[in-house]
């Protein structure tokens, strides 16, 4: 008997060891993950990258927390014949990385994005954001009315907190004071694997290449602590700009979202005068990726759609 517990007891520091993941030097990510599309921009004390691609009304498109650029593959494909579209790493994730500050509020996010357009130029733009993407879009959107010709939403967060549900792993340990600082390590690939499983309606979408992607992401040096930063702010209550939001808006919404529940799509659509809901049965979080082709085609049509014609 004393044998077996004296195994079992060597067991468990041994999993944990196992579970260990070393960072990924930023130079090595980004010599994968970059392409003739890829720009940095020093900003906000961050070297945001960005990819810019096609021509025409600029796009700029949102992720999610712990999400990259990458999330918009399938849409900007589509968008890019006939619009500019600038998809951001936000800072914290992706190529990006952490900022100098360790600072990530709703605030600091939509501070960065008008930066952002006033270093390219751009005056007005269409903005698109996922989750948390979502709720910087919509703050912009109130606080920048000027700025933002029409808006489109994908399951924002900001009603309800995701994080306070059965959510992911790695999120609940970075919310937990004894285990946070352990998800600086032990971030194994399978742990990768049940989070974005968790985001699609149909896992079996989920390629093993997207998994290794965002595996690879996540392991870029700074982003786990930067991820803990973030799920550890407290955003002030923005729910009350949805009111002030004045771009014409498309929001999105998987059915069978496991984070941010489609009841909250209804509150949306009421607090946004000029809102117009699109529901996809058996789509999970994120059906930008889950289901590209048939959500990119709702986008251009609102897009094509006149704007007087929308109020």
């Amino acid at each position: 008997m004393r044998f077996k517990l004296k195994y079992a007891a060597l067991a468990v520091p041994l999993a944990v060891v196992l579970m260990i993941r070393a960072d990924i030097p930023a130079e090595e990510v980004k010599a994968r993950y970059t392409n003739e599309s890829s720009r940095f921009m020093n900003i906000a004390g961050a070297n945001l990258h960005y990819r810019d691609e096609g021509q025409g009304m600029p796009i700029i498109l949102l992720h999610g927390t712990a999400a990259s650029l990458h999330t918009w593959d399938g849409w900007s494909a589509e968008l890019s014949k006939q619009y500019r579209v600038l998809r951001l790493d936000l800072p914290g994730f992706g190529l990006t990385g952490p900022n100098a500050s360790g600072a990530y509020s709703i605030n600091y996010y939509r501070d960065l994005l008008l930066q952002f357009m006033d270093s390219l130029d751009i005056e007005q733009a269409h903005i698109g954001g996922s989750s948390l993407g979502g709720q910087i879009a919509y703050d912009f959107a109130a606080t920048h009315p000027e700025r933002v010709q029409k808006l489109i939403l994908v399951s924002p967060t900001g009603v309800t907190n995701a994080n306070d549900k059965s959510i992911t792993l790695p999120f609940r340990m970075a919310q937990t004071p004894l285990l946070k600082h352990s998800m600086k390590y032990l971030t194994p690939r399978f742990i990768v694997a049940q989070s974005l499983r968790e985001v699609y309606g149909d896992d079996t979408k989920l390629k093993p290449e997207t998994i290794s992607l965002s595996h690879d992401l996540l392991l870029r040096e700074g982003n786990r602590s930067a991820l803990i930063d973030r799920l550890n702010t407290v955003d002030g209550d923005n729910l009350h700009k949805l009111a002030k939001v004045q771009a014409p808006t498309l929001i999105l919404w998987g059915e069978a979202d496991a984070w941010v529940p489609v009841a909250d799509a209804s509150r949306f659509e009421k607090g946004i005068r000029r809102a117009q809901l699109k529901r996809y049965a058996g789509a999970g979080h994120i059906p930008m990726e889950e289901r590209a082709e048939e959500t990119v085609q709702d986008v251009l049509s609102f897009l094509r759609q006149d704007v007087a014609l929308l109020d």
